[in-house]
């Protein structure tokens, strides 16, 4: 991770979309390991995004090294999903404005 720096928010809300925003300019033709270009970092956020059904917002708010940009995307993405999933004791019931999730 070292100079890379991501903010993530995941909202388990049923209504998918990702906004994803910040990437250095070219991050998208990095080769970041193998075969594996910067474009599908966002690809495969997308992909997690619809098919769970899930709003995310991504931002990348520093970083040179595209390696670590996408490693610090993957890892806050995951921290950040595991708080979302998480039940708060302090929380009863749906935790919604709208009483339905």
């Amino acid at each position: 991770l070292d100079e890379a720096l991501v903010q993530v928010v995941v909202d388990i809300s049923g209504r998918p979309y990702l906004v994803h925003t910040g990437e250095p300019a070219g991050f998208e033709l990095h080769l970041i390991g193998g075969h594996f270009t910067g474009s599908m970092v966002r690809h495969v956020f997308e992909a997690i995004s619809f098919n769970a059904r899930i709003t995310t917002h991504i931002t990348v708010v520093g970083g040179r090294d595209p390696h670590h940009i996408a490693e610090a995307e993957f890892k806050a993405f995951a921290r950040a999903f595991r708080q979302a999933k998480s039940l708060d004791p302090l929380v009863s019931g749906i935790p919604s404005t709208k009483g339905a999730l």
